[in-house]
């Protein structure tokens, strides 16, 4: 038997040729099984412990560097040197517990992927997890099956898809589950576009989904919620989340997207968080609540940009520019009098390519298509579609605007309640 651990002729070695190998030791006999390998949660992690189910099936912990590795004719051996007991410091990684079979977020294929493998480095300070294996390859060696595939793969010009995904880009998600996820930091996971990321939040399960989203800021965690497509997820993650965290995120939505969401929680969470907010958005949002779900009133956003008919061209713009409205507020600009009855719609580039001191009245066209609050939405797709609309105002009986629905909004819609096809 070799005498140091730096003595092995590999450099590398995936850790499902070790697991459950038999551990001997240097005067012969067995000390156990190899269960488990335990890995550092540091900035540079590094093979720190083996754990090790001995003849009795007692589970013990033994110190790395009483170990060794033999390779021959690519069948390993482990030898145990020294049997040093370890207390693994902090939240050590489990490789077999906490990594393998893990979901993991690939941010270059923007989902969810499975670990079936880990590869782990040998140097001269150490043993280190370079890389998870989420590909064919991985999972076929766990089932020791992987030359016999590859052989057969290689008489069709195929070959075995291994998939590697370097350790550094792989962090604890939620230690007390240990699901994993693929990103140098939370920052990182959330410069994803929000629909990316929300499909991905979908997909994880109850405990990781709340963690990946209480690591979001204000601003981002709105942006997910709105694109999430799954009404029990949001839901689930409404009625989990501490309370001021929610309330904090609420605040950054649209008002509408705040009613449809309270909407799928249950009435006494709901009341709680409006509880929390100001006391026009929450009579606001409401009065949208109180609309059926097949009223206008119940998809439009009460945020929009709306002139008295004498304001000029450049008045309009100096005020989009402060305001900094989201683009869908600014497909149309409305124009509305004292007592805000609709008077007339213009668009952002009509007011752009005009005269700065040109007054909307002379801009707007006086009978836009509009749509009344209590109306039923079913037939919102054909009237956009017919005037090549991006937005329609919504009014009540007495042409008080109130509203308006963007075209997403509507497709939106239509698409959930298959009124339209794909």
């Amino acid at each position: 038997m070799p005498s140091s651990t730096l003595s092995h002729s590999f450099s590398s070695i995936y850790f499902s040729n070790l697991v459950n190998l038999r551990v001997y030791l240097p005067a012969g006999g067995v000390l156990g099984t190899l269960k488990d390998l335990i890995v550092s949660n540091e900035e540079r992690p590094r093979v720190v412990a083996c754990l090790i189910r001995d003849k009795d099936s007692q589970m013990q912990t033994f110190a790395w560097e009483g170990f060794l590795i033999n390779e021959e004719d690519h069948e390993y051996q482990i030898f145990c040197r020294k049997q040093i007991p370890f207390t693994p410091p902090g939240s050590p990684i489990f490789l077999r517990k906490h990594v393998l079979d893990k979901q993991i977020v690939d941010l270059d294929g923007k989902k969810l992927v499975r670990v079936n493998d880990v590869s782990l480095s040998f140097l001269i300070s150490g043993a280190f997890p370079v890389a998870v294996d989420v590909g064919l390859s991985g999972l076929l060696r766990r089932l020791g099956i992987v030359e016999v595939v590859r052989f057969f793969f290689h008489l069709f010009n195929r070959p075995v898809s291994s998939q590697l995904i370097l350790w550094n880009n792989i962090g604890v998600l939620v230690p007390q589950s240990h699901n994993i996820k693929l990103s140098v930091t939370y920052p990182k996971l959330s410069k994803l576009h929000p629909s990316d990321l929300s499909d991905i939040i979908e997909e994880l399960d109850m405990q990781t989904r709340t963690a990946v989203f209480n690591s979001l800021d204000h601003e981002r965690a709105a942006d997910v919620l709105e694109e999430m497509d799954d009404d029990e997820a949001k839901a689930q993650l409404v009625e989990d989340m501490p309370v001021q965290k929610i309330v904090d995120v609420l605040k950054k939505m649209p008002s509408d997207e705040v009613a449809d969401l309270l909407d799928d929680v249950n009435e006494e969470r709901a009341e709680e968080l409006l509880s929390k907010l100001d006391k026009d958005t929450s009579t606001e949002i409401r009065e949208l609540m109180d609309y059926p779900e097949n009223a206008a009133g119940s998809l439009m956003a009460t945020d929009f940009c709306s002139f008295s008919p004498d304001t000029t061209a450049e008045t309009i713009l100096y005020e989009l520019r402060a305001l900094k409205p989201q683009a869908d507020m600014v497909y149309s600009i409305y124009v509305i009098d004292l007592h805000r009855h609709l008077l007339g719609v213009v668009s952002l580039r009509d007011i752009v390519t005009s005269e700065l001191r040109t007054q909307l009245q002379k801009l707007m066209s006086p009978e836009p298509i509009k749509i009344v609050d209590t109306d039923d939405i079913s037939s919102l797709a054909e009237t956009v579609t017919k005037y090549g609309l991006l937005s329609i105002p919504v009014v009540t009986k007495e042409n008080i605007l109130v509203g308006t629905i963007v075209i997403d909004d509507i497709m939106y819609e239509m698409i959930k309640n298959k009124r339209v096809s794909l």
